[in-house]
């Protein structure tokens, strides 16, 4: 004697509810690839974006460049003043802002420019300055050279 057994679809239903559709090491998985993708973008994007303003010749082997910078819509401009190697174009220049080349100021006046004269940088700056070195230094082929800068600073 045989008895056929149906199940009805409550116990269908029943019976899903404890079937896995994921394994939990699988969404472990998932969860690290996740944080590490946000790891990598905090880390190598950078929200900085500059512009090119000014570039003037210091000397034979070095220019200076400024730059607009901006972190965003949030944030006011500031500028920054970099000495680059002479023999090189605007373009090497730019894309060595992604590189270790640091500026010697970063300030809120986009005028703080005044002259250069005999080698020599002048500045003035009438607001912050948020960081300077004196004197800079700057690469020129595989030589590291130095230019006086002058600075003068007010808060208004």
């Amino acid at each position: 004697m045989t008895i056929l057994t149906t199940s009805t679809g409550l116990e269908r239903a029943l019976i899903m509810q404890n079937a896995r559709v994921f394994k939990k090491r699988y969404s472990l998985l998932i969860l690290l690839a996740v944080i590490a993708f946000g790891v990598y973008r905090v880390l190598f994007t950078s929200p900085l974006e500059q512009a090119l303003i000014k570039k003037v010749r210091v000397n034979k082997l070095a220019n200076l460049y400024i730059t607009q910078a901006s972190a965003g819509a949030t944030t006011g401009f500031s500028y920054r003043f970099y000495l680059y190697d002479a023999s090189k174009d605007d373009k090497a220049f730019m894309t060595s802002l992604n590189d270790d080349n640091q500026p010697f100021m970063i300030t809120t006046d986009k005028d703080a420019l005044k002259k250069v004269s005999n080698e020599v940088i002048f500045l003035s700056v009438k607001g912050t300055v948020y960081a300077f070195h004196s004197p800079a230094f700057y690469r020129a082929g595989e030589a590291i050279y130095s230019v006086p800068i002058y600075l003068t600073s007010s808060p208004f």
